[in-house]
This record gives C-alpha cells, structure tokens and sequence, in this order.
C-alpha cells in the first residue's frame, strides 16, 4: 500500500465534521499569545556555500507548515545545519523575514507570488510564470524548481446554491453577488483575485465581503447560508467532504500556483540544500499534498511526523 493510500485511509476514518482541513489555511497576522515567532534563538540563519544555518519559515496554516518541515528534514538528512520556524503569518510578514534574514527558506506558490512582486506581471501560464520569477523576486532572493504539485485559491457555493442559482462560474457570479456575501481570509480583500478582481474582470460587485480567521467558522456559515460564496484552496479536504461545487475560472483570473521555494541568495549557493529541496519539489505531487494535509488536520498527526514519514517513504530522510 502507498504512502498516499495510507494516509487517505486513515483520513477517510477520521470522523468528518465541517471545515476539516480548512482549519488552519488562514493566512493570520503575525504573533499571537505574546510569542515572536521570528524570535532567533540560535543566531544569524545565513546559509553560505560552505554549509552554514539554514532557517526555513512557514506562513500560518497547515500546508506551508508541512512544506517547511519536508524541506528542513529532507536538508538534515543531507547533512545541512536546518530548522523551522513556523506559523510567521502571511506574505507580507514572512517576505520581510527573509529580506531582513530573519529565516532563509520559505513555501510559496508561483502564480500569487509573481503578483506580490509584479502586480502588473502579464504571465498567465505556469511556464511564463516560471520564466517571470526569477527577474521579479529580485537579485537578494531565489526560487528553488517549481514542484508539479499545486494548491490554487478557488471560490466555491454549496450545492444547494450551484443548482437553484445556476451558478458553476465565476461568470455567473453577477447574477447572485449583489445581495449576496463572499467570504475569505482577511488578505482576500485586496487582493488582484479578490473581491477587485471579480468586480473588474466578471462584473461582480457583493453586498458584503466577511473575513473569517477561522475557517472552520466560514464552512459553517457557508453551510448556514450566511455567506453565498466563499474562498478556498484546492487541496483543503472541506470542499469534498462537503460537496461543494468550485467555480470555473474562464477568465484565469486566479493564476497556477505550483509549490515553489523562495530562498535567499547565499542558500542558492549552498548545493547541498538546494538538491536536497529540490528532491521533494520533484517527489511530491498535489494528491500528496492533499492527503499530507488531512493527515494533520483529520488525524491530529504533528506536521512534522508526517512529513518524516512521507520523506522516508521516497527515500529521502
């Protein structure tokens, strides 16, 4: 039985409830409890050719927190001085980190991240993408080979609202949004494939935009009806295990977002550490993802078990 078989059994046990998943995707501010999660207890994480410290960060939610620990072990294992420092908040907080050399290593996602750069990057395919990057991150940061696994953003309704609206479409969104409420993480709002993006380039224009930091709380509401529409990512296990229907993006208003690392300059240079991200960047793939995701959020397994478990099952721990 394969790894993926595994951990989609034991997820498929665990007793299901609404927004399982989805729990941990928001992209929170950083700090929270008086804790400083760029707090350095071990000195400067620079990373030079010769094998220095190498800090990989996460942003705060499940996935980028899984991402970070398969980087970090897959690097020990190689031999490299690594550790983590997760749930440091969203891109805004955690780019700053690796700008000021807080961390040297983070999991980010193409498409988003070309347009945190270069709002006005014209590159719609994941090739064009790919080629874009490296000219848009600029000379003090690099990004590692973009994985084929994915997690894209996505809008969803329930089912209910899909078939007695008739809305399967980003496009039939004008039909429904004035008296209705989209949902989403706080950042959503201004964001190019937000509630901007919908109005300018599907002429949807809602009543109300709702931030959820808890997305556990957006399902429920969204199972309620007290929103209509409500943002995801692709590899949370709240959209089947709710049935609900994601939308189709004719437009590619929401662009690919391959699994890629961005990294400082000086960990570009280190040859141990980039083949050692680079092999789980080649390895994973997004049912993987996804099925590495429940595992945490169904099963209560720590991300950084069943990271150690998916590296040692392709040989790299």
């Amino acid at each position: 039985m394969s790894f993926t078989q595994r951990i989609l059994g034991r997820g498929r046990r665990a007793l299901v409830v609404a927004g399982i998943g989805a729990a941990t995707f928001a992209l929170a501010a950083c700090g929270g409890g008086g804790t400083d999660p760029l707090a350095d207890s071990s000195g400067s994480p620079s990373a030079a050719a010769g094998g220095g410290k190498v800090v990989v960060g996460s942003a705060d939610f499940t996935e980028s927190q899984i991402l970070g620990e398969l980087y970090a072990q897959a690097m020990k294992a190689k031999g490299v001085d690594a550790s983590t420092k997760p749930g440091i908040g969203s891109r805004e907080v955690y780019i700053k980190a690796l700008q000021d050399n807080s961390i040297s290593v983070v999991p980010e996602y193409t498409g988003n991240l070309l347009l945190y750069f270069d709002p006005k990057a014209t590159a719609t395919t994941e090739a064009e993408i790919a080629a874009a990057l490296p000219t848009a991150v600029g000379s003090d940061l690099k990004i590692l080979e973009p994985s084929q696994a994915q997690d894209q953003d996505v809008y969803v309704v329930t089912k209910q609202t899909s078939e007695e609206k008739g809305i399967t479409s980003l496009e039939d969104l004008k039909k429904i949004s004035s008296t209705s409420i989209l949902g989403g993480p706080a950042e959503l709002q201004d964001r190019a494939y937000g509630p901007p993006g919908l109005e300018k380039i599907y002429g949807a224009t809602f009543k109300q935009f709702k931030p959820y930091a808890s997305p556990a709380v957006k399902v429920k509401d969204l199972n309620d009806n007290k929103i209509q529409v409500a943002s995801f990512f692709t590899t949370e296990a709240a959209i089947p295990d709710n049935g609900y229907v994601k939308l189709e993006d004719p437009q590619s208003m929401i662009l690919p977002q391959n699994v890629v690392p961005l990294v400082r300059a000086d960990v570009a240079s280190n040859t141990a550490a980039v083949d050692a991200i680079n092999a789980v960047q080649k390895a994973l793939t997004t049912e993987e993802l996804t099925a590495l995701n429940k595992s945490v959020d169904a099963d209560n397994q720590d991300p950084d078990q069943v990271a150690a478990e998916w590296l040692t099952s392709k040989g790299l721990a």
